[in-house]
């Protein structure tokens, strides 16, 4: 088992099954965990261990529908970005979670940076890993977008491919990523299922479908600009923020920043998570102790 964990269960949310994997107190400090797009709960494999070590807190990591070991949207339903707000937001209050913090990579990290900007008190901080709100478009593009999105919609799905094992799955997924094998493999055991065939990814392929529409920047920083919690924006070197340099502007939406440029890729935190970790751990310190005075 590459993939360790303390508890897991699900949560029944819009007639959908959303896996959960804890680390650390039960009854701790909430720290909501949101991965990346195609990734799942063991992007935090390596960061929790370190974060919940002699401290109190209690990191839980959702997986959203079509990833991870979440079930698979109907049929008849369509993946939309923004919808993962709703997914949030249910999660928060099954759970009663006052006031989580928030640890987010990528696609989690666009989605919280709305969240708190829709509801700035049900949040207490964020960590955003190599993101700053969601990906928009102009509204020249919206026609585009959405001719795209609904050929998409018409398309027969994706033949499945199967590998003989799970390091064969990880050097497939190794080819698209910037991460080696061996870092791989967690995430890799968490996002594949076992069937007669040998080992296929559990991630709905219709996740690679364009959302319908996607926000313009005004409307994106209206949003932000409604956030009242302090953010920690580590930046990968060689990530994000390299494909859409225009993404620093958004620095200037929000009052209570910290930037961190840190060496690695779009998965740092899996790459480098002792270095993340310890960024972390002097942000939450640092916010506690301005809470205290």
């Amino acid at each position: 088992m590459y993939f360790r964990f303390e508890r897991e269960y699900h949560l029944e949310i819009h007639h959908c099954k959303i896996s959960v994997i804890e680390w650390g107190n039960p009854d701790g400090e909430p720290v909501l965990c949101l991965h990346g797009w195609l990734d799942n709960a063991a992007s935090f494999h390596y960061l929790a261990p370190l974060l919940t070590k002699n401290s109190n807190y209690r990191l839980i990591a959702i997986e959203f529908p079509g990833h991870g070991q979440s079930d698979h949207l109907h049929p008849a339903a369509d993946y939309q970005f923004v919808s993962g707000i709703s997914v949030i937001d249910s999660v928060i209050d099954i759970l009663k979670l006052n006031k989580p913090k928030f640890l987010a990579h990528s696609m989690g990290a666009a989605l919280s940076a709305i969240y708190a900007g829709i509801f700035p008190d049900k949040v207490d901080s964020i960590v955003s890993i190599d993101a700053l709100g969601a990906l928009v478009s102009t509204p020249e593009s919206a026609v585009k977008q959405l001719r795209k999105a609904l050929l998409q919609r018409k398309e027969k799905g994706n033949r499945k491919r199967y590998f003989k094992d799970l390091k064969a799955a990880a050097k497939a997924r190794a080819q698209v990523s910037e991460l080696p094998v061996d870092i791989l493999l967690p995430l890799i055991e968490r996002g594949v299922t076992l069937c007669e065939e040998g080992y296929q990814w559990s991630s709905d392929s219709r996740l690679k479908h364009l959302s319908w529409v996607r926000m313009t920047e005004p409307q994106l920083e209206a949003i932000m600009r409604n956030i009242t919690c302090p953010m920690q924006v580590i930046i990968a070197e060689s990530g994000l923020f390299d494909e859409y340099p225009g993404i620093e502007q958004r620095f200037d939406y929000l009052d209570s920043v910290e930037r961190v440029d840190m060496k690695g890729g779009h998965h740092l935190h899996m790459q480098f998570a002792e270095q993340v970790a310890e960024k972390v751990r002097q942000f939450w310190s640092k916010n506690e102790q301005n809470k205290a005075n």
